[in-house]
Parts: structure tokens; C-alpha cells; sequence
């Protein structure tokens, strides 16, 4: 911490504390829960069970609940879920996902997931060309 007088006012103290190499209670609260959440996720994978757990992007808590309404269930339109969390009050439809799956993996999967009905659909050799096809 440093103390600095003004050089006009000499009677004014002001005090620029040095936070240069150190970490802020809220930063260190932060890496608290990430390393909370990392210890879960090493812990899982040992047990060989992968996990997707959604991380809050203003606090990094893992509490978060899923908002349906009429509004996300696509009464007034296709909408992403909502989310709010329980530590910081945080809103919204975007957040982070930490995986203990590789990454190899897990793009693999997801991609399987989103293309399901395709590979059956080619699998089968049905509908991938109108019937009147020449070739």
C-alpha cells in the first residue's frame, strides 16, 4: 500500500493500494469454485461417467436453475432455455459448459446428437432421393 500527498492540497492523503501479483476476494472466490467444480468433474471421470455441468458467466457458480415459461417452451417463437442463478442473480440464455469428456469425444457426440434422424434416415437408404432420381 502506498500513501501519496496531493501536491497542491498537501493536507489530502490519498492511498493506491498495489494490486499488482494479488488476487481480489471476489477473484479468489471465483477460483474457489472453479477448482470446486474441476475436483467434481476429476472425480467423475475416474468413475468413467461424463458430465456436462453449466457454469453461471458473471459468477462461475454451478448453481443455476432452468427457466421454463410459455415464453421458452416456444409459445411466441423458438427460443434458447433461460437460466438463472441462485448466487448472483444473474439472467440469461447464454452460459458456460465445463465437460470432463475429451474434446475428440465430445464433438463426436454432439454431433451424433444433432444429426440422429440423418444417419437413420441413410442408413435405411429411404428419402435421400426423390423416386423419379435418373440416376
Amino acid at each position: 500500500m502506498y500513501r501519496i500527498v496531493h501536491p497542491r492540497n498537501r493536507g489530502t492523503i490519498v492511498v493506491v493500494e498495489q494490486t499488482t501479483g494479488r488476487l481480489s476476494q471476489e477473484q479468489l472466490r471465483v477460483l474457489r469454485r472453479l477448482e470446486f467444480v474441476k475436483q467434481a468433474l476429476e472425480d467423475l471421470r475416474r468413475r468413467d461417467i461424463s458430465q456436462d455441468v453449466p457454469i453461471c458467466p458473471h459468477c462461475k457458480s454451478f448453481r443455476l436453475i432452468h427457466i421454463t415459461s410459455g415464453i421458452d417452451l416456444g409459445a411466441l417463437g423458438s427460443l434458447q432455455p433461460a437460466y438463472y442463478c441462485l448466487d448472483c442473480g444473474w439472467y440469461g440464455r447464454t452460459l458456460i459448459i465445463v465437460t470432463n469428456r475429451l474434446e475428440s469425444t465430445s464433438i463426436l457426440e454432439d454431433m451424433r446428437d444433432a444429426f440422429a434422424d440423418d444417419e437413420e434416415m441413410f442408413d435405411r437408404g429411404e428419402g435421400m432421393f426423390p423416386p423419379d432420381t435418373p440416376w
